[in-house]
This record gives structure tokens, C-alpha cells and sequence, in this order.
């Protein structure tokens, strides 16, 4: 059955949900599966009525169709019409809108309702991680879940630096919470250490302003780089040179980085209740890092601080994240998940 995955595009990125699709539908049509890709340009999720008429053209008279998350959670009645039309319906939900930060406060109440009946119009919900289909059941009652997982590329061990490199590689957003790691290191400037954040800006640049001024007013010149994105040989060499990778968001679907860092033998410190616990423990021995509560600065101050502090806890996380790195799915496991879901 041909299947079209509806994407959207002209967003600030990259993010893991772009890239997510991406490697997902390389590893499909690697696997012979006969997938198209429709770009849908518009503002997502506050799509405007162009935006959803380009949405209606690009369902329209199609087979199979996984679309992604941020057009169909705003866009109910255009899903409903196509799965009433016999088109299979499949919505690829990478995190909640409501989590996302994507919708003020004062509207959470329609895009809930919005979110609520495009995901029950839908013929499955497939979710990146165990994590993203707890919580949508939770908000929204019974669905038809899915889960398909990230894979992971095979990826060189990293260098490393002297003094350790941190490396925040996220998007600068609140929910990312650069601030909060960056108020922990600074009771840590006694200690040696450099830190990079690297990541698209553009989604909140408010939050984006506060990083940078945080950061140039906290640190010495050069102590703490806030570069920007990143992406080919670039990012591989702050990958290459990277000790330990920090992703304390405040909500994470799965954390694509915390696999990727794994990969690279770099372990990580992550936030607790997110889904980046489920990526920090896809090894079959004691996880290559730590879970922290996201706003638990002293904790996570004294997370860092043990770290900084004790070669000997750097060398056990290093074996932990070394020794995972055969255990990681790789991006055919996810396309062989999601041939499972588009075979009727």
C-alpha cells in the first residue's frame, strides 16, 4: 500500500521531530517501502485557512497517510474528513501540544479539544517512545497507540577534551531549561570545565536573549559558547570533543541526542520523569548517566559537581555509555516497527 507521510515545512529547526521523520523515511524506501513525502508549509500548530486548505489538497484521495503530529493535532476536521473518505489515517505524535509549549496558556483549553478529536479520528496514534504513549493516554483516554522508537546511527567514540566539554545541544526554549543548567554551573566555576550550547534560537527568542545574557554575565569570555546551530562536520566535531552531554528538559518525548551521545561513548545527565529516562536506559547494564529533576538546581549543581570532581565516576559513566553502544536500535528496527503499522 502506498503510503504519503505529511510533513511539515519552513519551521525553525532543526528539531528531533524533523529529524526524526527524516531518518525514519530513509530506513523505509531503504527497506523497499514505497513511501512519498507532501510538504505542507504553513505555521504550525496555528495553521491559518490556506494553511488548511493545502492540508485538504494533500490528503485528498490518498491510500495511506502518516501525518505529522503538529498539522493534525490543529487540524481535526481535515483528519476526520480524509478517514471518513477511507483514507487510513495515521497520525505520528511526537509530544502534545500542550507540553510543547506551542499554545499560551489562555488557548490550552481549544487545543486540547483540537488534539483531542484529530488523535480519536485517527486510524493509530504512533508514538516516538513508551514515554510519548503514556502520556497521551493519560490526557485523552484510550487511543490506538503505536510506539516506534528512535534508531540510532553508528557514530566514532568521542575524543573528548581537557578541561571536559559539556555539551547542551537543544533547542534554546524553555521547556529545554538551558537556564537551569547554566545557573548549576555557576557554583561549579572553580572547577574545570567548558561548556557549548548549540541549537536553533528562533523558537523563543526572548528565552533565546536571557540564555546569552545569563551566560556572558555569569562566566568568564570563552567559558560558556552559546553557538547557535549546528549540523554536518560542524556539529561531529563538537560531538568528537564532547565529555558529557546535559539534557535537562523539563519535558522530553524521547531525547534523540541522549541515544546519539550514547553512540559516540558520551554519557549524559538527563530530566527525571521525562522521556530521556527511556533513552538513558536502552543499555542492559547501569545507565551511562543520571536522571535530575529538571529545576532542582542544588541537585543537579551536586550531580555536576561529583562528576567534575571524580575521575573515577567520569571513567565508569564513559564504560557505561561504551559498553551500550552496541545495544542501541538502529533506524531499521524503527522501519521494520512502522511496516508492521502500514501493512494492513
Amino acid at each position: 500500500m502506498a503510503t504519503t507521510f505529511i510533513i511539515p515545512t519552513g519551521l525553525p529547526g532543526p528539531s528531533g521531530g524533523s529529524r526524526y521523520n527524516k531518518a525514519l523515511i530513509r530506513a523505509l524506501e531503504a527497506a523497499g517501502c514505497s513511501v512519498s513525502v507532501c510538504g505542507v508549509p504553513g505555521p504550525w500548530p496555528r495553521p491559518e485557512a490556506r494553511d488548511l486548505e493545502r492540508l485538504r489538497a494533500a490528503l485528498a484521495g490518498r491510500e495511506q497517510v502518516v501525518v505529522d503530529g503538529l498539522i493534525a493535532s490543529s487540524a481535526p476536521d481535515e483528519i476526520q474528513a480524509a478517514a471518513a473518505s477511507g483514507t487510513r489515517v495515521h497520525v505520528l505524535f511526537h509530544l502534545s501540544l500542550l507540553v510543547d509549549g506551542a499554545v499560551p496558556p489562555d488557548g490550552s483549553g481549544r487545543a486540547a479539544a483540537l488534539e483531542r478529536r484529530a488523535l480519536q479520528s485517527a486510524h493509530t496514534v504512533i508514538c516516538t517512545s513508551n514515554w510519548a504513549a503514556r502520556d497521551v493516554v493519560n490526557r485523552y483516554g484510550p487511543l490506538p497507540t503505536r510506539v516506534v522508537s528512535p534508531g540510532t546511527d553508528q557514530a566514532p567514540l568521542a575524543v573528548g577534551s581537557a578541561p571536559p566539554q559539556l555539551l547542551l545541544l537543544a533547542s534554546v526554549t524553555p521547556r529545554k531549561n538551558q537556564l537551569a543548567i547554566l545557573r548549576a554551573l555557576a557554583a561549579l566555576t572553580e572547577l574545570d570545565w567548558q561548556a557549548l550550547l548549540v541549537g536553533p534560537d528562533a523558537a523563543d527568542p526572548d528565552y533565546a536573549q536571557r540564555v546569552r545574557l545569563f551566560a556572558e554575565a555569569a562566566f568568564p569570555p570563552g567559558r560558556v559558547q552559546v553557538l547557535g546551530s549546528r549540523t554536518g562536520p560542524g556539529l561531529e566535531r563538537i560531538w568528537s570533543a564532547s565529555d558529557l552531554l546535559l539534557l535537562v528538559s523539563r519535558a522530553e518525548t524521547f531525547g534523540m541526542v541522549v541515544t546519539e551521545a550514547v553512540a559516540r561513548g558520551i554519557p549524559a545527565i538527563v530530566g527525571a520523569g521525562t522521556g530521556a529516562e527511556e533513552a538513558l536506559a536502552l543499555g542492559p547494564h547501569a545507565p551511562p548517566g543520571i536522571a535530575v529533576a529538571p529545576d532542582d538546581t542544588a541537585a543537579l549543581e551536586e550531580v555536576l559537581r561529583g562528576w567534575l570532581s571524580d575521575p573515577a565516576q567520569r571513567a565508569a559513566w564513559r564504560r557505561s555509555a561504551e559498553g551500550a553502544r552496541g545495544m542501541l536500535p538502529t533506524w531499521d528496527d524503527s522501519a521494520d516497527l512502522m511496516l508492521r503499522i502500514l501493512t494492513p
